[in-house]
Order: C-alpha cells, then structure tokens, then sequence
C-alpha cells in the first residue's frame, strides 16, 4: 500500500445534510452529506436525499458548490444521490468518483452535464494523503473515505453497508502504523440489538477508535449507547456540525 507523505494537512468537516440538526438554521431530511476541506482540497462527499436541502443548507453554512474539487458518492442509493444535480449544475468542472459498480445510466447523465466520472475499484490514494477504500463488496457495494492527519486518521461512511467494522479494518491496513482518531457518518446498525451495538464499540475500542460519530442511519440505540460507552469522545452529528483536527486530540 502506498505510504502518504508525512506532512501535517489542515481539516474542517462540515456536515451539510443528516437526519438531524446541530443548528437552529438547518433542514434535516433522511441522508448524508459532508464537506470535507483537506489541505488545499475540498471534497463533498455525498449529496443527501433533497438537493432543495441541500442548497439551502450549503448557502446558511456559506459553501459553494463552484469551490468543490471533488465530489465523492459512497453508494448509489437516493439519500446520497439526491443532491447530485443541484452541485454539478452548479459546477462543470469538478470531478465525481463513485464506485465502479455505479451504473451506465448514472454515468450517462452525469456526461451530458460534461462531468468527469472515474471509477473507484479498490484502495488508492486519491490526494496526498486522502484516500477511498474502493468499492467494498456487499448487499450495496460502497467506498469509504479516508484520511491521515497529524492526529490520527479520520474514517468517514455513508451507510457503511459493507460492515462498519470491516470498514475500520480496512482503514488500519491502509495506514497500518497509525491510530484511528475518529470513525464517523452513518454505520447502518438501526436494526442491530442493543448486545450487537455493544460487541460494534467494544471492536471500536479494541482497534484504537478514539472518537466515534454514528449518525445518519445509525439509528436511536447507536446514539444513546456510543455516547454512554465514549463518554466525551462521543462526537454528536446533525447538520451543521464542524469538526477539526483541534476536537480530535
């Protein structure tokens, strides 16, 4: 696996769409969304379910969708599709990677806005230091974006469909000498017991997650017992929420 430079990177995540608000400002609708601003990158990664939301959001949170380098989908299911539209009809010149299963007619549309779709297949390296998991086999195949900081590396999900756990896994192996400062996004556990939720945080534990930020389709029994088990190092999502390295330590 390829080793990312050892320079320090600034981060700022912004979530821009979740089922929740941390802002009396912002909509809430079913989906996921967050702006990442890595060094001199700005990704968005996902677009939530409702690209009305999702606008108006951005515009509260003063974003611009024409500084957008890249646009990262986890998977192709509407609550991180449904934004799409309203960012490259805003922006014709940013990128989109989604994984390589998205299909032909995803990609056909996003070519008569005149927009550049590239496929992610495995693990690889997309800015220095910025990394997709690739396409992970599953019920819904989906990429993960990850990230090394000077504090840990950040793991960032949309729906996690390929097992949260695996996910965080897979991380490791990709910086395989670093600590994991914080898994977040949504972990697709809804449906899980609470026994279930417990055994995901104690592997959490067990792998070094240090902050953990289920949201999305986590679920209910997710966001009160991560908090219960993390305590402090339970970070809560909504729309609005920033994060930087500075809350990681």
């Amino acid at each position: 696996m390829k080793k990312a430079a050892d320079v320090e990177r600034g981060l700022r995540i912004t979530i821009v769409c979740d089922n929740y608000t941390a802002r009396d400002d912002m909509e809430a609708a079913w989906g996921f969304s967050c702006l990442i601003e890595y060094g001199d990158k700005t990704i968005l990664f996902d677009t939530g379910s409702d690209g009305l939301v999702l606008s108006r959001n951005m515009a509260r949170l003063g974003i611009d969708p024409a500084d957008i380098d890249l646009l990262m989908i986890s998977h192709q299911h509407w609550d991180h599709t449904g934004g799409i539209y309203t960012i490259v009809d805003a922006n014709r010149t940013l990128e989109v990677l989604v994984p390589k299963s998205f299909s032909s007619r995803f990609i056909d549309d996003m070519k008569r806005y005149g927009i550049s779709v590239e496929p992610a297949d495995g693990p690889r390296e997309i800015y220095p230091g910025f990394f997709t998991t690739g396409e992970m086999d599953g019920r819904t195949p989906e990429q993960t974006a990850i990230m090394k900081t000077d504090v840990g590396v950040v793991v960032i999900t949309g729906c996690a469909h390929p097992g949260i756990v695996r996910i965080v896994e897979t991380a490791g192996s990709i910086f395989p000498e670093e600590k994991i400062a914080l898994v977040m996004g949504g972990f697709h556990i809804l449906d899980k017991t609470d026994e279930e939720i417990l055994e995901i945080i104690a592997r959490f534990k067990s792998m070094g997650v240090r902050f953990a930020a289920p949201s999305h389709c986590s679920g209910e029994r997710a966001r009160k017992l991560f908090p219960r088990e993390y305590g402090k190092r339970f970070i809560a999502l909504g729309a609005g929420t920033v994060i930087t390295k500075e809350k990681l330590k």
